[in-house]
């Protein structure tokens, strides 16, 4: 079977296409697993799942007192709104992806119940809902009905993809009923996540290369998510199509970020340009190659921006600049309103830069370099 390799969005659609059929999986059955858990055997403390770590579960201060019921069941007593939920009136519980790594989580089982105390079908709640912190708790994931006995209630989540920080649930009980003799009681036997957890893709966010006063290139890259065993391949061409390798190495730890560097100091003879790029294969065999940066060899030039091209919903531009230092990119509208201005430090030579184009409607725009008055500006269609 021949390579495969990716470079730039396509490798971000892939892998997400990859998370989505994933995501489709763990729903079975078959595939999937449970990466956080609260069993509540008189403690509230979860356990978590190979790639991640969640919190110790808790009720809210707005619940007057908790406790555990036969070292197998935990509960809030008292506090619960008799009306209308109330965002005072929870249980809270996390989960966190460990450092490096993502998850998709793709669903939650509670199983819950109010309290059997008083007459006929106990007190307590007698309405649930689920809600988290990806949309700041404003809305539901789930609602249900509790009664005085267990039920497991199963809840489906949309669109927790990639998720690389903490996510935090709340479990509001509200409507709650006392009954002759009955405690006001939320009680909780077990909850689950199910999800699967993976190593975040390698994601290379800048490169740069710059010709020196000694006729040497300097290549530098910077990278995130890098694993350990990852192999980076520093290549060459004179033609901007036929690469050869000049340096490689290999990464011997795990980092979230890092930056690296190599000089060219054997460049071919009588080449006008040069061009340059970075593959960096994961350990798992994933392959990224870099955008194209491309050097002058016989002068640096007039700074400008050499080339813009859109991929996906992002801006790939290529800066070449004399000096090294602080410049402003900025991107205007047809009609010259601003929409973006980002200050970045240039290295002297060919700096590519990626620009989020998310937020902008489709349309004819331009971007600008400036550093102490306008240096270039060219058009480019979103």
């Amino acid at each position: 079977m021949p390579k495969i390799t990716y470079s730039g969005d396509k490798m971000h659609i892939y892998k997400l296409l990859c998370s989505l059929l994933l995501l489709h999986l763990v729903t079975s059955q078959c595939f999937s697993q449970n990466i956080g858990n609260w069993a509540f055997s008189n403690t509230a403390t979860g356990t978590g799942g190979t790639y991640n770590t969640v919190s110790t579960a808790a009720f809210s201060s707005g619940i007057t007192s908790t406790a555990y019921n036969a070292n197998v069941e935990f509960f809030g007593e008292g506090g619960w709104p008799s009306g209308a939920l109330n965002t005072n009136a929870y249980l809270q519980f996390s989960i966190s992806p460990n450092t490096g790594y993502q998850l998709d989580l793709s669903g939650l089982i509670l199983r819950l119940r109010h309290s059997t105390t008083g007459a006929g079908s106990g007190s307590g709640p007698t309405q649930w809902s689920l809600r988290s912190s990806r949309d700041g708790y404003t809305s539901d994931l789930a609602s249900g009905t509790l009664t005085n006995s267990y039920n497991d209630f199963s809840v489906s989540l949309s669109g927790f993809l990639n998720i690389y920080t903490t996510v935090t649930f709340r479990l509001y009980g509200y409507t709650a009923v006392v009954t002759s003799g009955g405690l006001s009681r939320l009680v909780v036997d077990n909850i689950s996540i199910q999800g699967i957890g993976a190593v975040l893709p390698l994601q290379l966010t800048g490169v740069q290369a710059n010709r020196d006063n000694s006729k040497n290139v300097a290549i530098k890259w910077q990278v995130a998510n890098v694993q350990e065993g990852t192999h980076f391949h520093v290549r060459r061409s004179i033609n901007g199509t036929d690469f050869t390798d000049i340096n490689s190495f290999t990464e011997q730890q795990t980092q979230n970020a890092n930056s690296y560097s190599y000089t060219d100091a054997d460049l071919p003879a009588g080449t006008p340009q040069l061009y340059y790029r970075i593959e960096a294969k994961e350990p798992s065999g994933w392959t990224l190659v870099s955008w194209l940066v491309s050097v002058n060899n016989k002068t640096n030039g007039a700074s400008q921006i050499s080339y813009t091209t859109v991929q996906g919903q992002s801006l790939v531009t290529s800066l070449q600049v004399t000096d090294k230092g602080p410049y402003t990119l900025m991107i205007v509208s047809a009609n010259g309103a601003l929409l973006q201005k980002r200050s970045v430090n240039l290295e002297a030579g060919t700096n590519v830069i990626n620009l989020p184009l998310s937020q902008m409607a489709h349309g004819t725009y331009a971007i600008s370099l400036m550093n102490n008055g306008l240096i270039d500006s060219k058009r480019f269609v979103y």
